[in-house]
């Protein structure tokens, strides 16, 4: 099922919100991980209001995993260019905005589906973060929940 247009704007404005903070953070690495936490929270709580479900039907847990694992992945990607000035805040920039619209297509199908919700895996996150850099637009890989052969939007 496709976003609802008014989750597609909370995730790409909260894209937007976690580039900036890719940015600024960027001279400290690992900063950003720390602060997109309660961001994607946020974010979380916006697209489940939007569903209509209340704060205790969310699938933290699920949600929490994928989460940390993009974050994990994004990193990862990040710590390799992390100690070039100018190129850090430009690969922290992109890199938050695109974890931030995977992780708002992920909690909006995990949101539309709480039961069957399932936490998707650092690898799963690595390649999903890799293909959505080198193929705009992106198809979903077969793995991902609630997406199937849906683009991605960007």
């Amino acid at each position: 099922m496709p976003l609802l247009p008014e989750v597609e704007r909370t995730i790409h404005r909260t894209s937007v919100a976690a580039a900036v903070i890719g940015a600024v953070l960027s001279p400290v690495p690992l900063a950003d991980e720390i602060v997109l936490v309660p961001v994607f929270a946020l974010l979380t709580r916006s697209i489940a209001r939007r569903r209509g479900l209340a704060p205790a039907e969310i699938p933290w847990r699920a949600i929490l995993g994928t989460e940390l694992a993009g974050l994990g992945a994004r990193a990862a990607l990040n710590l390799s260019v992390s100690f070039i000035p100018g190129v850090a805040a430009v690969a922290n920039a992109a890199s938050a905005a695109l974890l931030t619209e995977l992780m708002g297509a992920y909690v909006d199908g995990a949101c539309e589906d709480p039961q069957g919700a399932r936490a998707l895996s650092a690898a799963q996150m690595t390649s999903a973060l890799r293909a959505r850099l080198k193929d705009l637009p992106w198809r979903a890989p077969s793995w991902w929940p609630w997406r199937q052969g849906e683009t991605v939007p960007g």
